[in-house]
Formats: structure tokens, sequence, C-alpha cells
């Protein structure tokens, strides 16, 4: 949404807010298109609702999971590990991010990202709201998008103008609009919401982030709706059709003298008799299966292959787990989640802005942009090769990056730190002149013993 006035000209009333919360709700609105793709992913799908004209013709509604699958598999690719954040070189950009390290702690930061990651995947957007708990601490949870409106203003680059939050429980309606300083609450049943509280926010903007998929803001699954509504058809009417099978007549062929009883006592006996020119046999429906079998592949190769998920129980894809033959089996999966990464890592920068312009009410005065943000995809590697890579490029590259590159080793770092330290503990000061000063800090020590060595 975009309106065209400036952030100290929100005069919102509670009918405004109602009315954008009913415009937002309506059939066909963008807010219920989050309703339905989250009823996919739980396995709610439209084939559950379907009714046949004859009420005692079988009526399978088999639900093939294929959402869930697809959400879980990109979330898992794409948020398996955890983003990690290192500091430029001055700026104060260390100490910046021993506080935002603390307040992401306090926050359960990593599980909060892989929250967003799994309903970006789903809806296409997640939204992310900054506040304060009891004890003044910056506090942020995930938002889904059917219960968040974030509106933007009309310039080129469009700033969050405000937000509404809101739940609706028994009719009756609860929200909470956010502008670049304040939050005031409301709460009322259908248009008639009334101001029932009040209170300004330290985060110097609009305190929500959000999240986007894609530039369409259009989740991982969304464009194979149809084809997955056609694969729930197609394999409840093969269930449908084996049920016909299984219900077959039985065909009596020139004996109209048959009763029920001869027929009972048939079923009993196990035993038919036919006169000279009678004949006995099933009535079956012919089952197309190869045709239908298939159909189906076609559908399900199209799901993969038009929401670039891989099939990872194909036969094909597990059978050559080579460097160069993984990454070309995920290589559609890989640019969905590059996408993803640009529009995250934006929403991640948002986050710690917002995290820094608190601090500065603090005296703490920071450069967001110090921050720099890390992605790892989370894909089988094999460690020899990881290991081989490492060593070919020593020399070559800093100390930090190689041991970047070893999948067991999240903070690369605090891992030369401790290498570092173990070092130092394990040199012999035995033989040390007696004349050698105080260690008072590490770097010291180091360049102590590098003395004591080039005089040996």
């Amino acid at each position: 949404m975009a309106l065209k006035q400036t952030q100290d000209e929100i005069k919102l009333t509670g009918a405004d807010v109602a009315e954008l919360i009913k415009e937002y709700q309506k059939e066909g609105s963008v807010g219920a298109k989050y309703v339905t793709l989250q009823q996919y992913y739980e396995g709610k799908h439209s084939i559950l609702d379907r009714k046949l004209s004859s009420a005692s013709s079988p009526n399978n509604k088999l639900v093939n999971n294929f959402p869930g699958y697809i959400a879980d598999v990109n979330t898992g690719y794409f948020m398996g590990k955890p983003v990690t954040y290192s500091a430029e070189e001055g700026k104060g950009a260390d100490q910046l991010k021993i506080d935002i390290q603390d307040i992401f702690n306090n926050n359960d930061e990593q599980a909060e990202n892989a929250k967003l990651a799994k309903i970006v995947s789903i809806k296409g957007k997640a939204y992310e709201l900054l506040w304060m708990d009891e004890e003044s601490a910056p506090k942020f949870a995930a938002v889904d998008p059917e219960n968040m409106i974030l509106v933007y203003d009309d310039k080129i680059i469009p700033t969050p103008l405000y937000g509404i939050r809101f739940k609706v429980v028994d009719k009756k309606t609860y929200a909470e609009l956010y502008t670049k300083d304040m939050i005031t609450q409301f709460e009322g049943e259908g248009e008639d919401l009334i101001q029932v509280g009040e209170a300004a926010h330290p985060f110097l903007e609009v305190p929500i982030v959000e999240y986007l998929n894609n530039d369409e803001g259009i989740g991982d699954f969304e464009k194979v709706l149809q084809l997955i509504d056609a694969y729930d058809k197609s394999q409840s009417d093969s269930a449908n059709d084996f049920e016909y099978f299984a219900d077959a007549y039985l065909k009596i062929k020139n004996m109209s003298a048959t009763t029920g009883a001869n027929v009972s006592e048939m079923k009993k006996n196990r035993v038919i008799l036919v006169d000279e020119d009678g004949d006995a046999d099933w009535l079956t429906k012919n089952i197309q299966d190869t045709a239908m079998e298939n159909y189906k592949n076609r559908l399900q190769a199209d799901i993969h292959r038009f929401s670039m998920t891989p099939n990872l129980t194909d036969e094909a894809f597990a059978g050559n787990l080579s460097g160069v033959a993984l990454e070309f089996k995920l290589w559609g999966l890989e640019q969905a989640a590059a996408q993803k990464e640009r529009k995250f890592k934006k929403g991640l920068q948002r986050r710690i802005k917002l995290l820094c312009n608190f601090l500065g009410l603090h005296d703490k005065n920071y450069d967001w942009r110090s921050i720099v943000i890390t992605f790892t995809r989370n894909i089988p590697q094999q460690l020899s090769d990881a290991v081989k890579a490492a060593v070919d490029l020593n020399g070559i590259v800093s100390r930090e990056t190689l041991l970047a590159l070893l999948p067991f080793i999240e903070d690369a770092k605090k891992e030369m730190e401790r290498i570092d330290a173990e070092a130092l503990e394990g040199v012999d000061l035995t033989d040390i002149n007696d004349e050698q000063p105080d260690f008072d800090t590490p770097k010291d020590r180091q360049i102590s013993i590098q003395e004591a060595a080039q005089k040996e």
C-alpha cells in the first residue's frame, strides 16, 4: 500500500483502522491468500471439499502434501545453517557486534530467523515486530502477514509510513497502530474501534521489518498450486477406480431363471453351474493404468521443475553425490535461495538499523552498515573435499577464510582465537632468559616468544 502523506501527517482514527483491516481480509484479497497458502502447507487442500453428483460413488480425497515438502526443503537449504555476523575493521564495529549479539541471544535470533524463513517460503512475505519488554530490553518476533498491514509512502525508494498489527477473536478486533514514534491500541467490533491506549517507542522509525521471498513476494509453492490440485485429483480418481473394480458386478448370461437364492448358494459353495449356452463373468471397468501413471508422473515432474525444488527421493538424484554433480542438481534450488538471500539480508539490515537506533539513545552511536551478514547453504558436503580446498588455498587467502571453508566450523574468528591460545599454551618457556619482560597481554607474550626464538 502507498499513501501520499508524510509520517507527521498520520492521524488515523479507529474507523480508518477498521476499514483497512476489512479491505485486507475480504475474500480474494491478499490477506485471504495468505490464509489459503497456510492451509495448503498444513495439508488442507481443495480436494477435501470435492463433492460428486452420486452419493453412492466412491469419493476418495487424497492429499499429497507437496506444499509442505517444497517449503521445508527450501527453508532447510536456505536457513538450515544459522546466519553469521562479523564486524568490519574500525568504526567501533567490534563493540557493536558484541552489543547486537547480546540482544540476539536474548531473542533466540537463530530460531527467529528460521521461523521467518519458513513463513517467507510458505507465503512469500513475513513481518517482524520490535518492541520493549517489561525490563526495557528490545525484543523482536515474527508476525504472519495475514495479521499485519504495512503501509509505505510513494517515494522512489518507499519507506514504511505506518503498520497495523491486528487479530480478531469472537468478532472482536484488537489492533495496534505503529508509527515512527508511537504505538496506539484499538479495540471494538466491526467498524466501531475505540482507542484504548497509547505509548512511545525508542526505535525512531516504524518498528516493523518486512521480509520478502522474491521481488514479487510469491511463496515457493504458490506457482504450482494448480498442478498440486490436479495431482490430488488424479490420485483420488485412481483410488475411486480401484474401488469400482473391487465392487464389480457378476454378469450371468442366458440364465434368466436364476434367483437370489441361487446366487446366495453359489457364493456359499463357490461354484456356478451354467446351461449349455450360458455364461458368467465379472462386469468391470477398464482402467487405463499406464496412461494414468504417465499423467501423474508428468504432473509430479512439473511440480518439482516449476517450484525449482528437487525430488530428493529420485534415484537419479541420489545416484551421483560428487561435488559438481550435486551442485548441478541443486542449481534451481540455489537460484531461488539466491533471491531469498538478497531479500532476507535487506530485512536483517533493517533489524540491525532499528536496534542501532535504540542503542543510540543510550549514548552508543553505531553505524549499522559495519556489521557483515553471511549466509551459508545447508548442503551435504564431503569433508575430504572441503579439507582439500582449504589446503590448496593455503597461502592464497587468509587463515580466517580457510577456516570458514570447513563445514563444521561455525565461527572462523573464534576458531582462530582458540588456535592461537593453544599455540601459546603449548610453548616451552623453561629456556627463555629470566631477563625477558613479563607478559602483560597475549600479544606481548607472542612477541617475546618470537624474540627468544631468534636469539637461539
